[in-house]
């Protein structure tokens, strides 16, 4: 059993009528009195009172947890969410949400078990964090506590300290961040988490400026934010026209069809690296059209790109296999669907 589950479990064995002695918590749980006295503690820290009287220990009465009307597929939903590979990546983030999962387990335990079609997969791209950084940082930001940092940036490549009033930690394209105003920079700045080498608290407290992490990424594409607002136009071929039509890439994006069939992509954005890499990973059926200073980038870009690769781009055999040969497409017997049952 891990100990979250024992907590839960614990709350509900305080509940009943009779207190309990730590001999017998710790004989029901197979557990050393020393760990009993550890988990009442922790239960304390969770704002759960427990009494003692010459009898033993008890849970205050009405606090307790609840049975909890759910369905099956709501609880299915919760323990999705809470199984996100996002949330546990951050190891305090990840302990507070096992006790979550412990508690609803516990409250919806005559709730129907039943198997659930949804999954979270994919890699979550956080690195490492350490344990401790996410509520050092999280009390900063509540306390609003100014933080020293030693951060790996990765555009100079060095580790340097440097001062952050942290105004808040989110989760975006697969990485946990922070984002606070930089002492050296005198403006936000985005910190990704796993960069942080060591963080600890100033002294004193900054006053907190008006904030709207959503407004400060607007112009964004992923959180690389610029100074300048560039009007980005990307033209599409007509084959990939649904692709890009079926989806939302971002929340200001315009989409149109022009004559010829392509399609035409417009966003407004204030730095230009990260929406350049998305078009070249369409291989060339994406095209920037505006600003030139995009389209300058792509193309160094791609140019850097070929000139890696050196002569190995010369060696592709035109007599390898074509387009029309992969499997799955309509020249391939084996891929022809069978028919549903």
């Amino acid at each position: 059993m891990n100990r979250p589950t024992r907590l839960v479990q614990l709350v509900h064995l305080l509940a009943g009528r009779r207190p309990k002695t730590v001999e017998e918590i710790a004989g029901h749980f197979e557990i050393s009195p020393r760990t009993v006295y550890r988990d009442f503690a922790d239960l304390s820290r969770h704002d759960i009172p427990i009494t003692r009287n010459e009898y033993g220990y008890q849970l205050l009465e009405g606090a307790t947890i609840r049975p909890l009307a759910l369905t099956a597929g709501e609880r299915a939903a919760l323990k999705l969410v809470l199984r996100s590979p996002a949330v546990r990546t951050a190891p305090d983030v990840g302990k507070a949400i096992e006790m979550v999962e412990a508690k609803l387990d516990a409250a919806t335990r005559r709730s129907e078990e039943t198997p659930s079609a949804l999954t979270l997969a994919g890699p979550e791209r956080s690195g490492a964090i350490p344990a401790g950084r996410t509520d050092l940082l999280q009390r900063a930001v509540r306390e609003r506590t100014p933080v020293s940092i030693h951060y790996r940036s990765l555009a100079s490549r060095h580790r340097s300290w440097r001062g952050v009033d942290p105004y808040a930690l989110f989760h975006r394209e697969a990485a946990w961040y922070l984002i606070g105003r930089c002492h050296l920079h005198g403006e936000p700045r985005v910190f990704r988490l796993d960069r942080i080498a060591d963080a600890r608290l100033l002294e004193g407290c900054f006053d907190r400026p008006a904030f709207d992490l959503d407004d400060h990424l607007r112009h964004t594409w992923a959180v690389y934010r610029g100074r300048e607002l560039h009007a980005i136009v990307i033209h599409f071929d007509a084959a990939l026209a649904p692709l890009i039509e079926e989806g939302v890439h971002h929340p200001g994006e315009r989409v149109g069809r022009l004559e010829n069939g392509d399609l035409e992509y417009r966003v407004d954005l204030s730095h230009l690296d990260e929406i350049a890499r998305w078009i070249l990973g369409f291989a060339g059926q994406a095209r920037a059209v505006k600003p030139p200073a995009l389209v300058r980038l792509v193309a160094e870009m791609a140019r850097l790109a070929y000139e890696r690769h050196g002569d190995a781009a010369d060696d592709v055999s035109s007599t390898g296999r074509g387009q029309d040969d992969l499997p799955g497409l309509a020249g391939d017997a084996s891929a022809r669907q069978r028919p549903l049952i």
